[in-house]
């Protein structure tokens, strides 16, 4: 039989949900495909019973256009057997027919569950638009179905988790008596536990601003010892470095407790030489040793001092331990410094003793612990040096005693550490400072008035063009006129953070720029989280110049 009807199609979009069509002439699908084709469904085709029932066991579909005259099996025989089956028999049916006789196919047809009948020739927009209301009504029933579905998820979810919090709750009430036994036979430590604990969030949550006034400081010194000035002016700007680096340094320290107590802290293990170590750090340290016209003795005899540690970490350790030394000593007094190799176990001993004011016997077994300070008379500082110490050398697999006949009788600090052995080619000193390049285009992003503007001054002084902003909006208006080399960023913008700004600069430029961060927060994850958003460097504030030089040459140079 033939379909008399023309049809325009329109560009076919091979989308879910599924029509059926079939048909046993072959020009009649391609009619009816041309007529459905183009729509927001797709058309699965059958010229036998057969071939339909195959393709209803492989999917679902919103309705089904079906020739009633057939060879193998008529449509009415077709449609009784989808509406048999469970799967099926609950999707649309519109029967097509050329041989229309009164109603005796129309009541066969409805009577196997057709929802229409049409008879040939027939309308395009008819057909398009009986089909597309059933579509639209499968989408719908999808959609509420899987909304039910999701609804019933989440009241299975709603149940579950009233379960665990009831559980939860149990268990809380019965931690809960637990706790109150506990407080009651041991309440002033659990007191000082939660004390330590409200330090820690509080010291978390303030080294971050007490970082960012200081970087202004640094430059402002750098630009001033760059000036011709008396004597005594330098002397009057080296006691303000010393004290900011102090200061820093105690920020360092809350940073590094805060690392420590949740499993943070990272070590870069490398083959090091102890004597080398402790070298740097009794150059740190010279200033502060010469202030008191304090003496060192330095008894290396340890006969091969080598360990496989974390440089910096190890001379964090060297210098707080010689700090402690210089601090607590009498002027002009000696401070001895030895190493020796431990009888057994392959340790390499490192022994830090003073003639100061002593610890007391009662305080030595607190003496590492945080906030403790061990000496009879108040002095500057947190009393984290020691905690972080101890910790740091455990991180090395070695231990840390102090020893102390009482006060007035000074003291003495032992550490033991596993010795290594190394190559010739194994050292553990940090490679040379690199020389930054002259004429780089900078544009440097920081909301800090202070800070930028005395940065500003450093870099245009050794020669670099620098353009600045204060946000990421003004960022992004200089970088559309302003080709530059490297970004330098505050992480803390005022408009975002400025790992926003360099995704923005990303989708600008095509490409992540070479990029230097700065910021107050200076943990693991902070640095983690830069790095994995495209900034080559994370710069810890207060930011002293020479590093962030040497920062932009690495960027320069490993291009």
């Amino acid at each position: 039989m033939s379909v008399n009807f023309i049809v325009h199609p329109t560009p076919s979009r091979a989308n879910q949900p599924a029509v059926l069509v079939v048909d046993d002439d072959s020009k009649n699908l391609m009619a009816i495909e041309s007529v459905l084709d183009g729509t927001s469904y797709k058309l699965i085709k059958a010229q036998t019973g057969a071939e339909a029932l195959l393709a209803l066991m492989d999917g679902d579909f919103a309705a089904i256009v079906l020739d009633i005259q057939m060879p193998d099996m008529s449509g009415i025989e077709l449609a009784r057997m989808i509406k048999e089956r469970k799967r099926t028999q609950h999707i649309p049916i519109i029967f097509l027919t050329a041989h229309y006789r009164e109603d005796e196919h129309a009541v066969l047809g409805y009577d196997v569950g057709a929802v229409d009948y049409l008879t040939k020739p027939i309308s395009p927009a008819v057909l398009r638009s009986k089909v597309n209301v059933f579509v639209d009504l499968f989408a719908k029933t999808r959609d509420l179905a899987e909304m039910n579905r999701t609804a019933q998820a989440a009241e299975e979810a709603l149940r579950v988790a009233n379960e665990e919090l009831a559980a939860r709750n149990e268990a809380l009430e019965r931690e809960a008596e637990e706790r109150e036994r506990r407080i009651r036979a041991e309440s002033a430590q659990a007191e000082a536990e939660e004390a330590n604990a409200a330090k820690d969030r509080f010291l978390a949550m303030l080294s971050h601003e007490l970082r960012t006034p200081l970087s202004p400081i640094v430059h402002a010194v750098t630009l001033i010892e760059e000036i011709e000035c008396p004597p005594s002016i330098r002397e009057h700007i080296a006691t303000i470095r010393r004290n900011v680096r102090l200061e820093a340094r105690l920020i360092d320290d809350l940073l590094d407790l805060a690392r420590i107590r949740n499993g943070k802290l990272r070590l870069e293990f490398q083959p090091v030489d102890v004597h080398e170590v402790l070298r740097h750090a009794l150059d740190i340290c010279h200033a502060d040793l010469a202030a008191r016209r304090i003496r060192v003795v330095e008894k290396l005899e340890a006969p091969d001092a080598h360990v496989r540690g974390d440089f910096a970490r190890l001379q964090q350790v060297f210098w707080n331990l010689l700090t402690n030394a210089a601090k607590f000593s009498p002027e002009e007094g000696i401070v001895e410094v030895r190493t020796f190799a431990a009888p057994t176990g392959g340790m390499i001993g490192i022994e830090i003793s003073d003639h100061g004011v002593g610890i007391a016997s009662e305080k030595l077994d607190r003496i590492f612990d945080a906030f403790e300070q061990g000496a009879r008379h108040s002095h500057t500082g947190l009393g984290l040096g020691l905690a972080i110490c101890k910790a740091l050398v455990q991180m090395h697999s070695g231990d840390i005693v102090a020893y102390s006949e009482g006060p007035d009788c000074g003291a003495r600090f032992t550490i033991h550490l596993p010795g290594t052995v190394v190559t010739s080619q194994s050292n553990g000193t940090h490679s040379q400072d690199v020389a930054p390049s002259p004429d780089l285009r900078l544009l440097v992003v920081e909301d800090h008035h202070d800070t930028l503007a005395t940065l500003e001054r450093l870099l245009l002084r050794r020669g670099y063009v620098v353009r600045t902003a204060s946000s990421i909006a003004e960022c992004m208006e200089v970088a559309h006129e302003y080709d530059f080399d490297i970004l330098i960023s505050d992480i803390g913008l005022p408009d975002g953070r400025g790992t926003e700004l360099l995704e923005q600069l990303r989708k600008k430029l095509g490409q992540v720029p070479r990029a230097i961060a700065m910021s107050g927060f200076g943990m693991d994850e902070d640095i983690e989280r830069s790095r994995h958003v495209g900034f080559a460097e994370h710069l810890t504030k207060p930011i002293e110049f020479p590093a962030l030089q040497q920062a932009i040459a690495r960027i320069t140079l490993s291009v």
